[in-house]
């Protein structure tokens, strides 16, 4: 699985064979939560202080997370 950035006890991660829109996920002890890079958010008891730090990051680095979302979701390098 694609981690693509850890801080403080919860990570972001983009996951394989998984469906459009770009998207990461947030893995913390409390819950996860999903989100889209024009900032849709469904979350699972990740607590709001992560997730406004994990939406500061994935704004701050969507080349990144699109480069790793193509490499992990789309093979044949067909662009988002």
């Amino acid at each position: 699985m694609g981690k693509i950035y850890t801080e403080n006890g919860w990570l972001i991660r983009v996951q394989g064979n998984e469906h459009p829109p770009v998207h990461v996920h947030v893995l913390h002890s409390n819950g996860k939560a999903l989100i889209t890079l024009d900032g849709q958010i469904k979350n699972s008891s990740v607590p709001a202080k992560v997730i406004k730090q994990a939406v500061e990051w994935i704004t701050s680095n969507q080349d990144l997370i699109k480069s790793e979302w193509q490499r992990m979701n789309n093979p044949r390098g067909k662009s988002l």
